[in-house]
């Protein structure tokens, strides 16, 4: 009985410290600090102080100036609703690209976004894609509309901790009616640069939002 008691106790004690071990491994596990990207929008994260470089959206074409406007009437609505940041604007990123003959695509390496927070002095780098289409939607045999739609993703990068803290996604569209005289071409009210215009500030006000 002794030795079953004693042998009882032995394995008590393995379990014990077996429970303790968990405890520690798991509470010094990074685990709980993975959840990265939505969880924090972005004016919980960044604090005054820490600037925030803005790259130029990229677009389905390279010749699409539509992403640089974008991020200009990012930075515009950014200064306007959040004196307390610190913007670095998209022309300056896209400068000191050009001079250090970077070439910054999609989601930026570590070397080059080390490059980029030396060059510019950044905290945080935002970027985002940003995808357009416009056509037109017929109703009827006398009315339709031209419709522009876009898609924004958004992805604000820690520089110093290389991580991807916060993302996000907008969407947006902006119409006018096309008008039928008789059997002329339908007539519009506004061209096609007017409604991607449009279309720009308005999803540009959106996204900027999520920073104040």
């Amino acid at each position: 009985m002794p030795e079953q008691e004693k042998e009882k106790g032995d394995v008590m004690k393995e379990v014990f410290m077996g429970l303790v071990l968990c405890l520690v491994v798991h509470s010094c596990s990074p685990v709980h600090i993975v959840e990265r990207g939505t969880s924090k929008r972005p004016n919980a994260l960044v604090q005054a102080g820490e600037p925030i470089a803005v790259m130029p959206f990229e677009t389905e074409s390279v010749w699409s100036n539509l992403g640089s406007q974008l991020s200009d009437e990012l930075v515009v609505n950014l200064l306007e609703h959040a004196p307390h940041l610190t913007i670095v604007p998209g022309s300056m990123v896209k400068n000191y690209l050009l001079n250090s003959n970077l070439t910054v695509s999609g989601l930026p390496d570590p070397h080059a976004i080390h490059d980029l927070q030396r060059g510019v002095r950044c905290r945080y780098l935002l970027t985002g894609n940003l995808y357009t289409s416009i056509g037109d939607i017929r109703y009827t045999s006398t009315y339709s509309a031209r419709l522009a739609k876009g898609s924004l993703t958004l992805r604000l990068i820690d520089c110093d901790s290389l991580t991807v803290v916060w993302g996000s996604h907008v969407e947006g569209s902006y119409a006018t009616t096309l008008y039928y005289i008789e059997k002329d071409a339908p007539t519009s009210y506004r061209t096609d640069g007017e409604l991607l215009i449009e279309l720009i500030r308005d999803m540009a006000a959106r996204a900027a939002k999520n920073f104040y």
